[in-house]
């Protein structure tokens, strides 16, 4: 092993801040000895376990109460599923997470919940709901888009953490499995086989079940509600941050029944006989029919689970398949499989 933290800290067990737990307090590198490196719990690990256990601070707690009063009328909504948001940023663990820089705590960036509002709007567009010109009038124009460079109608605000939920400790441990690190490595050139040794990743992301307070302005109150509207669906359907695809960073509001309201027009197809397979890490629910896929996410996915019989839930879950007819709700390009049906 190589020391990576400076001597002086040594001593420190933990942090307060898990942004600076994360970044600067790492012990040691791991060994590059495969056989070493499986005898015993790498370092990293042993670092994650310890920021999973750091709770937000007095200092966020008053910070968000402030922060809830220059905002009172935030959207509220539940991660239904773990959230990776800033895979992509330097970390000293190889997988970034985006933490609020002074309280240590997640944070979801404004500029993702625009990207994430955009792409749905973009989806809108294509349907014929609003035309060119309400798409740049909520989302702001640049030269490369024609005209003059103009301002959004709404402004999306970072997502605080509510630090009621999950006990005031959001952060989770997971882990990304690389099966064939010399076929990538070498760019394809050596052929991927049965006898590669797969090298686990651990990374934190932030826990499922975790509450988050959104917030936007606009300039008047019928873009306001379009864009609230449009935000909710977004986070519910799309996701926000990276692995989407795999079932991360889908939210859901578990404080409305109306939450499977959609603003975007859809439509229902049903498919007949096909293959549903469960990810049992991510609770994902994945169908294909016709080179077409859809999906099923979070609590979602384990209510459709819980409507089989008990026969066909034993089934699902030993063998992570299963045959069956199903209802899919399809949005724009989203697929969402919303029933299955009994053969």
């Amino acid at each position: 092993m190589t020391q990576a933290r400076r001597s002086a800290l040594m001593e420190l067990k933990n942090s307060h801040h898990a942004g600076l737990w994360l970044t600067r307090y790492l012990s040691e590198h791991k060994t590059k000895d495969t056989e070493e490196r499986n005898k015993s719990e790498v370092p990293e690990e042993t670092h994650l376990n310890a920021a999973v256990n750091i709770a937000a601070s007095d200092a966020y707690k008053r910070a968000f109460q402030r922060w809830q009063a220059l905002h009172p009328h935030p959207l509220k909504l539940t991660l239904a599923s773990s959230l990776a948001i800033g895979l992509g940023n330097e970390s000293p663990l190889e997988i970034g997470l985006t933490l609020h820089h002074t309280y240590g705590v997640p944070v979801i960036p404004g500029s993702a919940i625009k990207g994430m509002c955009r792409r749905a709007a973009e989806t809108l567009k294509a349907q014929g709901l609003i035309n060119d010109e309400q798409f740049y009038c909520l989302f702001g124009r640049t030269k490369d888009n024609g005209g003059q460079d103009e301002a959004g109608a709404a402004v999306f605000y970072d997502a605080w953490y509510d630090p009621g939920s999950v006990e005031g400790k959001p952060l989770h441990r997971d882990v990304i499995t690389v099966h064939h690190q010399k076929y990538y490595d070498s760019k394809g050139n050596t052929p991927p086989t049965d006898f590669d040794d797969p090298i686990p990743v651990p990374f934190i992301v932030v826990k499922k079940s975790a509450r988050f307070l959104f917030a936007l302005d606009a300039l008047d109150d019928g873009w306001r509600t379009f864009a609230n509207e449009l935000l909710k669906w977004s986070l519910i359907n799309l996701g926000v941050g990276g692995k989407t695809n795999a079932g991360y960073g889908y939210f859901e509001d578990s404080s409305s029944p109306s939450a499977s309201q959609h603003t975007i027009s859809s439509q229902t197809e049903t498919w007949e006989g096909v293959t549903l397979t469960l990810n049992p890490g991510s609770g994902t629910m994945k169908a294909t029919h016709e080179g077409r896929t859809a999906e099923a996410h979070g609590s979602h996915a384990q209510d459709l689970q819980q409507a089989l019989s008990d026969e066909r839930q034993e089934q699902f879950r030993q063998t992570k398949k299963l045959t069956a007819d199903i209802e899919v709700e399809i949005t724009g390009n989203q697929r969402r499989i919303i029933a299955i049906r009994p053969q």
